[in-house]
């Protein structure tokens, strides 16, 4: 049985969780997103509980397969990392399981090599084709040779799921010289793997899911169905959130991604530069991580935090919070969630960047629910102030938008290179064959299959606007 606590940031999930496990005699496994995370409970649960993690044993598989099939204590408290690997769920059909803030059991990542040969072939085993597009796989888990055991390590987060999908046009082979090579035309493996979460179902698992907002989550997306609410009491505002917010942001007509990142260098820097020069106080920030050193050289009075912030307690007292991050998806992983899960880009959107966001500037003062405090908060589109629920919103013009190539104005020449007028040829002809109106699903379908860059699916984007 999968249930579902559905509350606000700080309303006290995992107060009512502790107190639900002191009332009964029942063994608990009481799994996190994050091990600082973990403080809480184990403070207050005391000697009826043990934590097994990475800061408390060496081997943390062997330690929790040790543990389940000989109990020391009522509870024992591990990570999501430490859960996805129990593979004999037997051990854990009699226990009571909490799962606090794990929202998302699928993952995707993309690498860049041209070491093609050692990944078909001495990394993985057993190919299946699945489409015309994506095959999956055995990974191979052993080795003798230690620069294939580095390689490996990029890909280990594999063996932490159910099932796994590729490119497989990252395989592909042609003639050349009378000898079968690799095509050097991609060079990027794209992976999505996922948990099965059906096994718990059918596990028996008496399994209950906490989480702020559960029903925007990518686990409740894909698999809603599966899932029953449960309703708790929990602490209420003395001021609901949008009404304690004083926003600010500063693209008023562009989307802050990477690929505004990439043709406008300097805005970033320019709105750090505003900020520090006109915040007064204490604040804290963050940033992504290619531009974590650019944002502490210049926001020098502001604390950094990391974007996925869940649990962090210490920024109680702050009353300013500063977002300057982008966390959106690129069009390979919407178009593989949308056909794996049925999952759109704007749900990724939302259970990535905004929700991040809203944890993130519950790291405030927002945390005390009888305040009623003002909590400024900074960030760098109108799509991400407005997704705060907020009508207090004010743009702040740096002129940031006047000569950007994301988005150009009327009557303005546009230049492309050789490579981009091909491009634009191609998607001219494509979109004649569909009399001009092709759809969004057509676009990314059209757009994954060529593994065009970010800046090369902007540049089409606007073709069809």
């Amino acid at each position: 049985m999968l249930k579902y606590i559905s509350g606000d940031c700080g309303s006290a999930k995992t107060y009512v969780m502790i107190e639900m496990i002191k009332r009964t005699n029942l063994p608990y496994l009481v799994v996190h997103s994050e091990l600082q995370l973990m403080k809480q409970p184990v403070a207050a649960l005391g000697d009826i509980c043990t934590v097994i993690s990475s800061e408390t044993h060496s081997n943390v598989e062997e330690a929790v397969n040790i543990f389940l099939k000989q109990p020391s204590h009522r509870v024992l408290i591990i990570s999501e990392r430490a859960f996805l690997r129990i593979s004999d769920l037997s051990l854990v059909k009699n226990r009571k399981i909490m799962l606090d803030d794990v929202v998302s059991l699928h993952c995707f990542k993309v690498i860049n090599t041209e070491k093609k040969h050692e990944v078909h072939k001495q990394l993985f085993t057993r190919f299946t084709d699945l489409d015309k597009q994506y095959c999956t796989a055995v990974p191979i888990t052993r080795f003798n040779d230690d620069l294939l055991s580095d390689i490996h390590k990029r890909f280990e987060f594999i063996e932490l799921y159910d099932e796994f999908r590729m490119n497989s046009n990252f395989f592909s082979t042609k003639i050349q010289d009378g000898h079968e090579v690799y095509r050097d035309d991609c060079n990027q493996l794209s992976i999505m793997a996922w948990v099965d979460v059906q096994k718990y179902v059918d596990g028996g698992l008496d399994m209950t899911f906490m989480a702020n907002q559960f029903t925007e989550s990518l686990l409740y997306r894909s698999n809603p169905g599966l899932f029953t609410e449960v309703t708790v009491s929990l602490r209420q505002r003395t001021l609901p959130v949008k009404d304690r917010l004083k926003v600010f942001y500063f693209l008023d007509k562009k989307r802050f991604t990477s690929t505004f990142r990439t043709d406008n260098p300097n805005a970033l820097p320019t709105i750090a530069h505003c900020i520090e020069q006109n915040v007064t106080g204490q604040y804290y920030y963050t940033s992504n991580s290619s531009t974590k050193g650019d944002m502490s050289r210049i926001l020098t009075s502001g604390q950094y935090i990391s974007p996925n912030s869940r649990g962090m307690n210490a920024y109680q007292n702050y009353t300013t919070a500063v977002w300057l991050a982008s966390m959106k998806p690129s069009p390979v992983e919407v178009v593989m969630c949308r056909e794996q899960f049925g999952i759109t880009g704007q749900d990724l959107v939302q259970a990535r960047e905004f929700e991040n966001l809203y944890q993130f500037i519950n790291r405030s003062n927002l945390r005390d629910y009888s305040s009623r405090s003002e909590i400024v908060v900074y960030v760098v589109d109108r799509e991400q102030a407005e997704s705060l629920g907020t009508t207090n919103i004010h743009h702040i013009d740096l002129g940031l938008e006047d000569n950007s190539t994301e988005t150009l104005k009327p009557g303005r020449p546009e230049v492309f290179n050789a490579d981009d007028k091909k491009l634009r040829k191609a998607f001219s002809t494509f979109k004649s064959r569909h009399n001009g109106d092709v759809s969004t699903e057509q676009f990314d379908k059209w757009c994954t299959k060529r593994k065009l860059s970010e800046q090369q699916v902007e540049m089409l984007r606007g073709m069809i606007k």
